[in-house]
């Protein structure tokens, strides 16, 4: 079986991003079963060490639509592809479907892309991506939700599709996600192990919310002043939290993306992994986190409701506003267990979720 894996990623770029974790992990899971995988990404031409073929379409990509325009003009050239075809936004499927309307294409959601699109470029590019949407679903042979509530969002939507809608969560590789000594994990970020950390973990932009999640601590910190917060990532709002943590620098401190081997360490080093976005698929930190053995407090988005139980592995919450009370009672009033925090994501490994996968590429195929 081939497989073509088509999504905006850089295997030399490390950034906070789901969708970069779940392709290039995913790609690592089908190539240790034997399968042949190709990543059309961008970039320079990844190292020899990664276990799956990358092919950049264009060398840099500062928007979607620049890696929708490079991406087909490389499927008008190529001689022929063969195999299935996996993308990671509706939009990215477009060239393949027009351009070689015979492949076996899936896709896969990550949540409402759509809402994130009018907030951030408004309602013309909203439009615009709607249209590109419901021509990928409809040319789609299978349709992949990484959570219950992607999956009912677009059910309604396209409720004469939702024969080809599959939920199946985004995976957590369990080996690298594990349960590490906290004072190793912490002596490697230079944390005091005095101090109460809560980790942000993710894109600094506004549906994230990451300037809630500031201003919580920061009030938190003024009654418990061994609280800190700990934010890895970049994005339009960096400027602004950065000015914060240099203004702040006992209860914040910013971070830049780091790779998967390195984010592992950080989330065995928090005591709180915190979520406070408006909108997401899964989100992917979150059961990074829980396999490290660090609870989550966090809204009510992707699959968390179906993971997170209050008391036992972290806490929800219905607005932001009531983060800080939870972000108090998970730092100061309870006694976690990190294995109990693990066995709640246990299904979610990869080593569950690729079979499945595999399972709709064999569907299509047939």
């Amino acid at each position: 079986m081939r497989v073509n894996l088509v999504a905006a990623v850089n295997p030399s770029m490390h950034v906070a991003s789901g969708v970069r974790s779940y392709v290039l992990t995913l790609a690592e899971e089908l190539a240790s079963r034997q399968v042949e995988v190709t990543v059309l990404g961008f970039g320079p031409k990844a190292r020899d060490s990664i276990p799956f073929e990358f092919v950049p379409v264009t060398e840099r990509v500062g928007s979607a639509s620049q890696y929708l325009i490079a991406l087909s003009a490389f499927v008008r050239r190529a001689k022929r592809l063969e195999g299935v075809v996996h993308g990671n936004r509706p939009d990215d499927l477009v060239p393949f479907h027009l351009e070689a309307p015979g492949l076996r294409t899936v896709l896969t959601l990550h949540g409402a892309h759509g809402l994130h699109v009018r907030a951030k470029r408004g309602p013309l590019a909203a439009t615009a991506y709607r249209l590109a949407e419901r021509y990928s679903l409809e040319h789609a042979r299978a349709v992949i939700c990484v959570s219950p509530d992607t999956l009912t969002h677009f059910t309604r939507k396209y409720p004469r599709l939702q024969d080809r809608f599959r939920m199946i969560p985004a995976g957590v590789d369990m080996g690298l996600f594990r349960i590490r000594p906290r004072a190793e994990a912490r002596a490697r970020f230079r944390i005091p192990g005095d101090q109460k950390i809560l980790a942000f973990v993710g894109r600094l932009e506004p549906e994230k919310n990451p300037t809630a999640v500031v201003e919580e601590v920061l009030a938190l910190a003024q009654r418990r002043p061994d609280a800190h917060l700990v934010m890895v990532g970049g994005g339009r709002l960096a400027p602004t939290i950065r000015d914060l943590a240099q203004s702040t620098p006992n209860q914040l401190t910013l971070l830049d993306p780091m790779p998967q081997e390195e984010l592992a360490w950080f989330l065995s080093a928090a005591d709180v992994l915190v979520v406070a976005s408006r909108h997401e698929g899964l989100p992917t930190v979150a059961i990074e986190a829980l396999a490290c053995g660090t609870p989550v407090v966090g809204t009510r988005v992707g699959i968390l409701p179906e993971i997170v139980k209050a008391g036992a592995n972290g806490f929800l919450v219905e607005s932001p506003s009531e983060l800080r009370f939870f972000m108090e009672k998970a730092l100061y009033e309870m006694d976690w267990v990190g294995e109990t925090c693990r066995a709640s994501v246990r299904q979610v490994g990869w080593d569950r979720v690729t079979p499945a996968i595999l399972e709709v590429y064999r569907e299509i195929s047939a």
